[in-house]
């Protein structure tokens, strides 16, 4: 792709709407305007935001796809639709994350030891709620069941004081953390706007706020109606004879071989000896 293709590019599908510029440090406000009208200034915001073409995707496919990845390694991923940065409960989303990752390793005691997440991942429209381990073809099948098992139980049993604290206690720390770091600083006045927040929120006490039956109302809001799409990447030529006979796959790419005809086959037409 050369610049001018770069260039289509970026006026059909960036453009400014909704974008937010901030500036730290000793810069004198007149010339950084004046620089950025000389860098910004041509950049047009979209007559349309939403294509006319836009539709909602189909609903996923219930069975698990395979994609091939030559190598010893198997990664595994769950997803459903989740909600919007804007959304109330975005604070019990987070924390619910947190209790899906320790119910899928207490699950699943392979999990112990490989890297495993579970994610609430919002934007300005509803994003997704996501989980994914490493791990490997014979034990594939058990991560992927018990994540199921695990969205399950988050409608059914509610979170114990226990789970609720340490979910909520790790959900805290990881925005610790984020603010924590100099050039995070301008995100809660950037998440105003971007967002249409009606105001800057104190994250940490409304991770603190979350209680068991929040965890609970938004499992079921999630979930309830859901179908999971499930991705198992790895060696399909190892993963295919695993998953047989214990989950419905398909696999990336793969043309489904039809099943052979029933019927008999015709005799070839020709002369008939006489005796």
């Amino acid at each position: 792709m050369d610049r001018a293709d770069l260039m289509l590019a970026r006026e059909r599908f960036l453009n400014s709407n909704n974008a937010t510029l901030a500036i730290i440090g000793g810069v004198a406000k007149p010339r950084a305007m004046r620089v950025l009208r000389q860098l910004l200034g041509p950049w047009r915001k979209s007559e349309q935001i939403i294509p006319t073409t836009f539709r909602q995707p189909n609903p996923p496919d219930a069975r698990t796809l395979i994609v091939n990845v030559p190598g010893q390694g198997v990664e595994v991923r769950l997803a459903v639709r989740g909600i919007a940065r804007s959304d109330p409960d975005f604070h019990a989303s987070a924390v619910l994350a947190k209790l899906a990752q320790h119910r899928w390793q207490g699950m699943t005691p392979e999990l112990a030891t490989q890297p495993v997440f579970a994610r609430s991942e919002a934007h300005v429209l509803p994003g997704a709620f996501v989980m994914g381990a490493a791990t490997n073809s014979q034990t594939a099948v058990d991560t992927v069941t018990n994540a199921k098992k695990v969205l399950e139980s988050l409608m059914n049993t509610p979170a114990t004081p226990a789970e609720l604290e340490r979910a909520k206690t790790e959900a805290v720390n990881e925005v610790a953390v984020f603010n924590a770091k100099p050039e995070n600083a301008p995100d809660p006045w950037l998440d105003v706007e971007t967002y249409r927040l009606k105001e800057i929120q104190d994250h940490m006490g409304l991770l603190r706020s979350v209680t068991a039956s929040d965890l609970q109302r938004v499992a079921n809001r999630l979930f309830k109606s859901a179908t999971p799409a499930s991705i198992v990447a790895g060696d399909s030529m190892q993963l295919k004879p695993a998953l047989q006979g214990r989950l419905e796959f398909e696999v990336l790419g793969e043309v489904a071989t039809p099943a052979p005809s029933s019927r008999p086959q015709a005799k070839p037409a020709g002369n008939v000896n006489p005796r």
